[in-house]
């Protein structure tokens, strides 16, 4: 089961639960107004409509207040699944980068994308892990433990192009976080 079908199965999980506790408000409510009107129709007759309607609105913001705390607990669990779930597929796409790092293809995609990238640029350096520069040793690059993951930077002054699987994954890991699964929003 993916990612997504998981939210969506916990999203719906989510809304079910937060309609019914919204229908037991209301229940709650509705029984809590009955009771209230019929002392208010003991009380004195000119009195009673204000007094009704002033309950009734009262009743309502309380309805409105326990409905949006519900609401609100109910985004939280989904963000906290949410970051969880991130957290996960973060380890298991660097897990998976790991041992494809280890490959003869990565290690022949990565020769081919440097030499092609040096070629165009003729004056910029590559950056490589240090695992990768030992095993490649292509002319114009250098180890520096700051790339991790894998991939390369093209470094020149203060030029830059970011060839990393860091930057990568981040990148795809923030345009995640960024899409706003909730349906509703206020």
């Amino acid at each position: 089961m993916n990612i997504e079908r998981k939210l969506e199965m916990f999203t719906k999980a989510s809304e079910d639960e937060a309609m019914q506790k919204r229908q037991d408000i209301q229940d709650g409510i509705d029984r809590r107004l009955k009771s209230e009107l019929e002392k208010i129709k003991q009380e004195a007759l000119e009195n009673a409509e204000k007094k009704l309607e002033l309950e009734l609105y009262r009743l309502k913001q309380a309805q409105k207040r326990e409905i949006a705390n519900y609401k609100s607990e109910a985004r939280k669990k989904i963000i906290l699944k949410r970051a969880e779930l991130l957290e996960a597929l973060t380890q298991s796409v660097k897990k998976a980068l790991a041992e494809y790092m280890s490959t003869d293809e990565y290690k022949e995609r990565l020769s081919e994308s440097i030499s092609r990238d040096l070629r165009e640029y003729p004056e910029m350096a590559a950056v490589l892990r240090p695992a990768d520069y030992e095993c490649l040793e292509l002319m114009g690059t250098t180890a520096s433990n700051q790339v991790t993951l894998g991939g390369y930077r093209l470094v020149h002054e203060a030029l830059a192009i970011d060839n990393t699987f860091e930057t990568r994954l981040t990148q795809q890991m923030e345009d995640f976080r960024g899409f706003d699964f909730m349906l509703e929003k206020h």
